[in-house]
């Protein structure tokens, strides 16, 4: 009895984990291509002026690797309309916008400095 028992407690330990394992449909990763990048200002050291992009939990997040002072940030969806405007900000290494909801892909990002001019596009990245 106690070896029947001990067998069905063994069977369930195995079947739950598995069977709790719900098959979600694959997020398309998300994608940033810098269309021009225009150097106003030649700096003394070359700067990376990279950008990363993900798709986390239906909210989308822009984080900017690089240090900028006084530019203007301006992200609008395909419709033209502006879903983040930030004027006279600075960006710093690790510095993050969000998009709550993104469904108007591509977004298109511009930068504008003194220094620089960035104008990119962020898309959903083709399924192979």
């Amino acid at each position: 009895m106690k070896a029947k028992l001990f067998m069905i407690l063994l069977v369930v330990l195995f079947i739950v984990p598995i069977s709790g394992a719900v098959n979600k449909p694959r997020k398309r990763p998300v994608l940033l291509r810098k269309h021009e990048t225009r150097k106003n200002v030649l700096p003394r050291i070359p700067i990376d002026y990279t950008i990363d992009v993900s798709d986390n939990d239906n909210c989308l997040q822009i984080l900017f690797q690089f240090p900028l002072h006084e530019s203007d940030i301006t992200v609008a969806d395909k419709n033209g309309n502006i879903v983040i405007n930030e004027q006279q900000t600075s960006i710093y290494e690790g510095k993050t916008l969000y998009i709550y909801t993104p469904e108007n892909y591509p977004y298109t990002i511009e930068i504008t400095s003194p220094a620089v001019d960035i104008t990119g596009e962020i898309t959903l990245e083709e399924e192979d």
